[in-house]
């Protein structure tokens, strides 16, 4: 992902008319010399919105939200930084400037996105032409799907047999290999250039990424005795399960406020949902929740709600996805989860029962904690000693995971009010050494690509002073560079400018800056995805690898603490070395005595 240029970003709100980019999506008023119109972010009968051309902002009086051009199209298109700093250029025909000394997007993401939008346009066409479609438009409208919800998500046929998109693609060498890239099609065995379809006799959904790009395919089996019922693509340079969700793009298209996302399990419960009028939803892509998904969802919206089917195999999933939450939560978030009757799904129950009773059903979903404590108390015989003992022995395990404090304390109180035991007694048993030990990472392995490494061999304590005593003036700083990059790779939401600015100006920085930028750049990036620009260079792809392991796990809160004082400790040695360096530099004893009398002057000048 590119990175674009700072000047651009900070020009950008004045070359663009704030009025006219929210008048497309929000109609304005004249008031004087401003514009008003209801605000888009609240519920209001009387306009408090405003919108200020002569200062190109906007403020509403009514809930507070205020902003620029981008601030707006962030909140209106629920869109991230980048994506909404290039939607308005696009909008305004201004293009894009981006940073020259990043380094250059991969040419042929872009062409692969290009081919996978054509795959979808084929697989749209086939719907309509194949003569095998009455097939495909039977089952759809036994799934009661409509046209215009059809088109809404692209939908598309594979027709049978084993070569149609091959046949379609054939002439176009680069266009085949790109395919096998992309998982659509299969080199057969010991047959040189030919190749099966991935894909077949199948409904087709097309995956999109937040963007709206063609990213991969899923496909339904049009007869409940094929298998398997789904098949996703695989795992490509453009795609990945861990930190795509289906319907994702839809959800921020079509929901003009988006109270809480519903996160379900299937391509066709999204699709059906959408055409019973809830949008606000979607699927993991034939995984489980991740991190990844549920930090996504966060910056979607405020509330979070899992929902699925009632039987074992559901709960199973369900609690999954509670391990995977706990560690996440943090202020303003809420999640829950909402079990649907047996032999139900949302596509089913949504038909029977009417949207509004599928909504109230969603209003009334079991609260994280409730579910939490429900789960472990079936797991014991709660009405025993030896019932409650357990309980306390497993459920103090996943509080533990908590890392935000509040919410922590509130279900320690729960367990508390549970158990008959005073909180001060819970407390006692939630509490853990939370020292900070070192990190011991693997052997050191020069590498050829940077004149001054960040590797190490262990890591030392945060005081400069006492270390360097005990090794090399280099090694210091390789150790502290060594941990800012390890809480980096583990922790990159924490990166923001300030972070950034700082990491410039260190000394032989030239890898933990990378990482920062790509961590600036996209909030929910995989170590995978920041690794990606490295592997070119085997020996510090490696070292990289190594340090994806953090080592004690660090709270959120704990991490962003560590890597501040990380960062001012190598600002700190580099410091003490500039002058070290400017001292062994003086000639003669005068020339050392001002060195030493300018350092003086500005410790002073500090204090005072």
């Amino acid at each position: 992902m590119p990175f674009i240029d700072r000047d651009f970003i900070n020009d950008l709100s004045q070359r663009v008319d704030i009025v006219d980019l929210i008048n497309k999506r929000v109609p304005l008023k004249k008031a004087g010399k401003d514009y008003k119109a209801c605000c888009p972010f609240h519920n209001e009968k009387t306009p408090s919105f405003t919108v200020a051309p002569d200062k190109q902002i906007y403020h509403c009086f009514g809930c507070g939200e205020s902003g620029n051009a981008i601030d707006f199209v962030m909140n209106f298109d629920h869109l991230n930084f980048q994506e909404a700093v290039e939607a308005i250029a696009s909008e305004s025909g201004v293009s894009v400037v981006y940073d020259q000394k990043a380094k250059p997007v991969d040419p042929r993401l872009s062409r692969y996105r290009t081919l996978m939008r054509q795959v979808g346009d084929f697989y749209q066409a086939q719907l309509k032409h194949s003569v095998a479609k009455n097939k495909v438009i039977t089952y759809a409208k036994q799934r009661g799907l409509s046209g215009e919800i059809a088109k809404r998500f692209e939908l598309g046929f594979a027709p049978p047999g084993w070569n149609n998109l091959f046949e379609h693609f054939r002439e176009d060498a680069q266009a085949v290999q790109d395919l096998v890239t992309m998982g659509l099609l299969v080199a057969k065995k010991d047959k040189k250039d030919e190749y099966y379809d991935r894909f077949r006799d199948r409904l087709m959904f097309p995956i999109h990424n937040a963007k709206g790009d063609v990213i991969a395919f899923g496909g339904r089996v049009l007869s409940n005795e094929d298998q398997p019922k789904y098949l996703n693509s695989p795992e490509t340079p453009i795609f990945s399960k861990s930190r795509e969700l289906y319907g994702l793009h839809h959800a921020r298209k079509f929901s003009r406020s988006i109270d809480y996302m519903l996160v379900v399990e299937g391509y066709m419960d999204v699709v059906a949902l959408h055409q019973a009028g809830v949008s606000q939803v979607v699927a993991t892509l034939g995984t489980a929740t991740t991190k990844e998904h549920l930090q996504i969802l966060a910056r979607t919206s405020a509330h979070i709600i899992f929902c699925f089917d009632g039987d074992r195999a559901g709960r199973d999933a369900a609690w999954k996805a509670l391990n995977i939450a706990l560690p996440v939560i943090k202020s303003g978030l809420t999640i829950k989860f909402l079990f649907l009757p047996d032999g139900e799904d949302p596509d089913s129950l949504v038909k029977k029962e009417s949207t509004k009773a599928f909504e109230q059903r969603v209003a009334k979903a079991t609260p994280l904690s409730q579910f939490l404590f429900d789960h472990v108390k079936a797991e014991v015989e709660f009405d025993t000693i030896e019932g409650k003992t357990a309980f306390l022995d497993k459920v103090m395990g996943f509080i533990n995971q908590v890392n935000y404090d509040i919410y922590k304390q509130q279900l320690l109180e729960g367990v508390a009010q549970l158990v008959g035991q005073s909180v001060e007694q819970i407390q006692s048993l939630s509490r853990t050494d939370t020292r900070t030990e070192p990190t011991f990472v693997p052997d050191f392995i020069e590498p050829e690509e940077f004149d001054t490494p960040f590797f190490t061999d262990d890591m030392p304590p945060m005081e400069v002073e006492p270390i360097a005593s005990q090794v090399s003036e280099n090694q210091v700083s390789k150790n502290l560079m060594s941990r800012a990059i390890s809480i980096v790779l583990n922790y990159p939401i924490l990166v923001d400018e300030t972070i950034e600015h700082r990491v410039r100006v260190i000394d032989n920085s030239e890898v933990l800056l990378e990482l920062v930028r790509s961590a600036q750049m996209d909030e929910s990036i995989t170590q995978e995805a920041l690794l990606e620009p490295f592997v070119q260079k085997p020996r510090v792809h490696q070292r990289l690898q190594q340090l994806c392991t953090l080592s004690p796990h660090l709270s959120e809160v704990q991490a962003k603490d560590e890597l501040l004082n990380t960062l001012y400790s190598l600002e700190k040695y580099q410091k003490q070395a500039h002058i070290k360096s400017s001292i062994d530099q003086a000639n003669t004893l005068d020339e050392q005595r001002r060195v030493m009398e300018g350092i003086a002057k500005g410790k002073q000048k500090k204090r005072d």
